[in-house]
């Protein structure tokens, strides 16, 4: 039988907003974690450029750690990073010219239908 996560966080939104959804989205995430649930975090349109690596430094929302500890956090409590591969082309190619604009080593490119064969019946999809 095939194992579905709790919760995938569908996370949209890119550095427009400075990090408040991508903060939101994470801590969430960790919580999930650290209450046991299995999550899948789902980076897509403007939210693909948190996939890059450093691209979560220096950013910090008031009244929460900083989004690069969140990140950590995320990965070490065992939630997957997956990065819509199509939108990757579109929204970080300015992000890969950039001297080290690479991919986190915890993100996982993943086409669409990867993902919707990774929500099943119980899963909770919560989008930011």
């Amino acid at each position: 039988m095939k194992e579905y996560p709790n919760t995938m966080i569908v996370l949209t939104s890119g550095k427009q907003d400075r990090g408040s959804r991508a903060t939101l989205a994470l801590s969430w995430g960790c919580a999930a974690l650290a209450m046991g649930q299995s999550v899948t975090l789902y980076l897509t349109m403007d939210g693909t450029t948190w996939a890059m690596k450093g691209s979560a430094l220096q950013v910090q929302v008031a009244g929460f750690d900083p989004l690069s500890v969140y990140f950590e956090q995320f990965t070490e409590l065992g939630g997957q990073i997956t990065v819509c591969a199509p939108c990757s082309e579109h929204y970080c190619s300015i992000e890969l010219l950039k001297p080290g604009g690479k991919l986190r080593n915890t993100a996982t490119l993943t086409g669409l239908t990867t993902i919707v064969s990774q929500i099943g019946p119980e899963t909770k999809v919560i989008a930011f």
